[in-house]
């Protein structure tokens, strides 16, 4: 074998070797986390369930919840994304913003302060700019909401 042709197989094992040792070394980083500890923490699913929602109350984004409310109370977006909010039973008026009313999808009109909100009608709020829903049923009222929002 010339020495040319030793001195490129040398070469190209040293290479070879070299980058192995390194790939070794990036994956043996990445792989050293201990379970549970501070770099591979163990949580549960309502830890996750709690930190994707943004918050309590709220929801997550993509999926819906009961919410159950009093008469008196109100209930408004807390986010610029919007909510989504289908008022399942009870009674309701609408609470506009200086941008305007909530959108009821489901009729098709824009619901002013004061309007009553219809039973299983999609509801829009699009901005977080006081935009709401006051309960006026004595009782319990459940909701079905969609995003973030608060409730007074």
């Amino acid at each position: 074998m010339s020495f040319r042709k030793r001195t490129a197989f040398l070469g190209t094992m040293v290479l070879t070797l070299g980058v192995g040792f390194m790939l070794g070394q990036v994956g043996k980083a990445t792989n050293d986390a201990v379970p549970g500890s501070a770099d591979d923490p163990v949580v549960t699913k309502s830890y996750v369930d709690s930190k994707l929602a943004g918050g309590t109350p709220g929801t997550a984004a993509g999926s819906f919840a009961v919410v159950k409310m009093q008469q008196g109370q109100i209930l408004k977006a807390s986010t610029e994304a919007g909510l989504e909010v289908i008022l399942r039973n009870g009674t309701a008026t609408a609470i506009s913003g200086p941008g305007g009313g909530l959108s009821d999808v489901t009729a098709g009109v824009d619901l002013n302060t004061g309007n009553a909100v219809a039973t299983n009608h999609l509801l829009l709020f699009a901005r977080n700019d006081g935009r709401g829903l006051k309960i006026t049923s004595g009782g319990d009222s459940y909701l079905v909401v969609r995003g973030a929002y608060t409730i007074q």
